[in-house]
């Protein structure tokens, strides 16, 4: 008799403790927040937050150029980079913060003659837009038209 109270209690309180141990629910990983760059430009130079005179073609003598990228996100804070390469060799990359759902950020690099890329991605790597741009190696020179010679008149 001894041994069924004892199977009794037992099983009462193995129950118990299996009747409070809570039902493990799966993990879902949160989604990644949606990054979208709405405009992207290199300029040589940012006052007040805006792009000072964009364009794609600087002179070896500009020296920097700024690449500014106005960002939207579903989730703030965030960080992308921009990745820069020259002659398709990747220069640098460099980290920025994202800290409002709309947010204007830029980076800046010295430059050197030749034709140069920025990439924005996310954390992950992911290219969201490229931009492209050249630094000439000289000043533009016009060339001398050609004359068309006058025979003796």
């Amino acid at each position: 008799m001894k041994k069924i109270l004892l199977a009794a209690a037992f099983a009462a309180v193995s129950g118990y403790v299996h009747a409070q141990t809570p039902v493990q629910e799966p993990v879902q990983a949160p989604a990644a927040p949606e990054i979208k760059v709405e405009s992207i430009l290199t300029a040589a130079s940012v006052e007040n937050r805006e792009p000072v005179a964009p364009t794609a073609a600087f002179e070896k003598t500009a020296g920097r150029v700024y690449t500014w990228t106005k960002i939207t996100t579903t989730e703030a804070p965030v960080k992308i980079k921009h990745v820069y390469y020259a002659d398709g060799k990747k220069v640098t990359e460099i980290e920025l913060n994202v800290k409002a759902k709309t947010y204007r950020v830029w980076s800046n690099k010295a430059v050197w003659p030749g034709n140069w890329k920025v990439e924005v991605t996310d954390e992950a790597g992911k290219v969201l837009a490229t931009v492209s741009f050249t630094v000439s190696s000289a000043a533009a020179v016009e060339a001398p038209k050609a004359e068309t010679p006058t025979q003796g008149k």
